[in-house]
């Protein structure tokens, strides 16, 4: 008689808490893989954190389970210098890191990654997040908001308070007479002074075409309404 063939094993995914919790040896985050094991923090979290999966966008806000989780990351690994915090921020310095190896490096992002964020203004992020959480290069910065706002990696509240800021932008240049100084000393007028300012503004094209269709729509409305008024 034939024996059965042996089970195959199964596969333990990239979201799984063993998953999560091997990966955390393999790379020797053992403290952090300790605090798993205990429950101190979820794997879930500590996935996040060292950069190997993402929270939604509506949830990337810091809220008081935030705040618990950094203070539980802190008590795992410890405080980073204010040079370390800003090189998270803003890269590494002119004279190199000031981390003595990638993994410091990751367990600093995984401390600090909360609070910095929290700190930042609506459509930035720091360095750690574009080395640990972004798929593909750091933006520019004059494009750094716009891709996100494109990418939807902002949180509500970031993408309402941006789209108010670039609404009022646009608005401001609809003025007939409205010009700009493109800093070579020549004074650009109408259509490309618009182009000029929406550029500076970092608006999305996208929602320049929603607001200027829209324009369009109300300045025919209007005309169609006086022309009938004069008959």
């Amino acid at each position: 008689m034939a024996e059965d063939p042996p089970a195959t094993p199964r596969r333990q995914h990239g979201h799984s808490r063993a998953y999560i919790l091997d990966r955390l040896k393999r790379e020797n985050l053992t403290d952090l893989a300790a605090a798993v094991e205990a429950g101190t923090v979820s794997a879930f979290a500590a996935a996040v954190q060292c950069g190997w999966t993402k929270r939604p966008p509506t949830l990337a806000a810091v809220t008081h389970q935030a705040r618990k989780r950094r203070h539980r990351f802190q008590a795992i690994d410890g405080d980073f210098s204010a040079g370390q915090k800003m090189e998270l921020i803003y890269g590494p310095g002119p004279q190199g890191s000031l981390f003595n190896s990638r993994e410091e490096l990751v367990r600093a992002w995984t401390v600090c990654r909360d609070e910095l964020l929290e700190r930042a203004n609506a459509g930035r992020r720091p360095a750690g997040f574009y080395e640990f959480e972004f798929d593909g290069r750091r933006p520019p910065y004059g494009s750094e908001r716009s891709t996100l706002w494109r990418m939807d990696l902002l949180s509500e509240a970031e993408r309402a308070e941006l789209e108010c800021e670039w609404k009022a932008a646009f608005q401001e240049a609809q003025a007939p007479d409205f010009t700009v100084n493109d800093g070579s000393g020549e004074l650009l007028r109408g259509d490309c002074a618009r182009a000029a300012h929406y550029a500076w503004a970092d608006i999305p094209r996208e929602l320049v075409k929603k607001w200027s269709a829209a324009r369009r729509r109300r300045e025919r409305r209007s005309a169609s309404s006086e022309a009938a008024a004069a008959k």
